[in-house]
């Protein structure tokens, strides 16, 4: 289905994942601090939900451009899942997959859904339910032909202050992102 609506992606039967798309200026955030927040942010274990948010729109996916990135999405993948399965959490359920597969990889919600925590009467929740299990150290699964090119650029003290915690996945103001552009 080309540009579904939320309604036709809710149905089960177009495929879709709502999803967010990440643009990122990569001196400022690396693609291992994404993958880092991606995984700590919600409970990749679950199949077709999140939460109290249940159908195969709800999935856990991460859906690479670059042979780079989709060898840091597969190396953190399964890193996570050894911290995961070492706490008695279970196995990674997240579909990864080149954006390649895909003819178009990211449509754009409706109007009501942008910015959706700005918008006045938002209720903000936490389906997401993060783990409260830390990818391990970057050094002990990065390819070493990459460590140097994508090494993390948030620092510790930046995790410490921020990281998702259970029940709670972001802790930032919810203001409406304003582009200079």
């Amino acid at each position: 289905t080309s540009n579904p609506t939320y309604d036709e992606v809710c149905s089960g039967r177009t495929g879709h994942t709502e999803a967010v798309q990440v643009v990122y200026d990569p001196s400022k955030i690396s693609v291992v601090d994404i993958l880092r927040w991606f995984w700590q942010a919600h409970d990749p274990t679950q199949v077709n939900r999140q939460g109290n948010d249940a159908g195969t729109q709800y999935r856990s996916g991460a859906y690479y451009f670059t042979e780079e990135q989709g060898k840091l999405v597969k190396a953190s993948k399964e890193a996570y899942e050894k911290a995961l399965m070492a706490n008695g959490l279970g196995k990674i359920a997240t579909e990864v997959r080149p954006a390649s597969d895909f003819e178009q990889i990211f449509y754009y919600a409706e109007d009501y859904h942008q910015q959706y925590l700005a918008k006045p009467g938002a209720r903000p929740y936490c389906s997401a339910q993060p783990r409260g299990v830390q990818l391990p150290p970057f050094e002990t699964w990065c390819p070493k032909e990459l460590q140097e090119k994508h090494k993390p650029i948030l620092s510790e003290d930046f995790w410490k202050e921020h990281a998702p915690t259970p029940h709670c996945v972001i802790r930032s103001p919810n203001d409406k992102i304003k582009w200079d552009l």
